[in-house]
């Protein structure tokens, strides 16, 4: 899929952040999704042997801290901003090359599906969307909720206050844990292969009939939600686009 693919280059055509001209393939990397490949910003989630494409730290952009002091590091940097209002945060315009449309495809549209998420949690869980038709401008205000507890917390058992803070679990694909990607990788794990189908067969007898026990469903690592975490509110606006207020270069 990724040799078919539309590449980023070609899709991000202009890129602002803070309404400063930025470069697209330095804000942009490609990455899979649970809706397949996608072009993302601010992600930080996951390891991976693909080269980044993010470059090094603008001057111009501030990068979140986390406040926790947990030595956690992280893939790449988080961009964030104080800004807020129309113009603020990141702008983009998009060539989704509706030409390039198979007739046998099941997108009943010309567009482009918007996925917001935690920029470090794998994107499948917790996930916004919004779709983008062509000839449409879309704007979009996320709000964020911080949720924080206290270090001494750290003192009482992960059973009794049910969660965990970033540095108490190492998951496989991730140096810093997130209840999203815990769920991801656990349900990633096959129970049963394809080479096994007396095993197959065993499975979807005792899943119909409802002999499971709990014990048989008990996961490791047991998936607490985050002990410090972040969730988003987002609202959007769709208007026409207007591209007389663009450079013809762009447009």
């Amino acid at each position: 899929m990724e040799e078919v693919l539309q590449k980023c280059d070609k899709l991000l055509v202009h890129c602002t952040f803070n309404r400063k001209v930025k470069n697209c393939v330095d804000m942009f990397r490609l990455i899979k999704t649970y809706d397949g490949h996608c072009c993302t910003f601010n992600y930080a989630a996951l390891n991976d042997d693909r080269k980044g494409s993010v470059s090094a730290k603008d001057e111009d952009i501030e990068y979140y801290e986390d406040p926790s002091g947990e030595d956690v590091t992280t893939n790449q940097p988080i961009v964030v901003t104080s800004e807020s209002g129309r113009g603020s945060g990141l702008s983009v315009i998009l060539n989704v090359e509706p030409n390039d449309y198979p007739n046998w495809s099941g997108v009943p549209y010309y567009g482009a599906k918007i996925l917001i998420s935690d920029p470090n949690d794998y994107p499948e869980i917790t996930v916004s969307y919004r779709f983008l038709s062509l000839g449409e401008s879309l704007d979009m205000k996320v709000q964020p909720l911080v949720f924080q507890c206290e270090e001494d917390i750290r003192n009482v058992s992960p059973e009794k206050r049910a969660c965990w803070f970033h540095d108490e679990v190492l998951l496989q694909y991730t140096d810093r844990y997130s209840y999203e990607t815990c769920l991801t990788e656990l349900r990633s794990i096959p129970i049963c292969e394809f080479q096994n189908l007396e095993c197959l067969n065993n499975v979807t007898i005792f899943f119909y009939q409802g002999y499971i026990s709990e014990e048989d469903r008990a996961c490791d690592p047991v998936c607490y939600m985050e002990c410090w975490d972040k969730r988003y509110s987002v609202s959007s606006d769709v208007t026409p686009f207007l591209p007389d207020i663009f450079a013809t270069s762009v447009t």
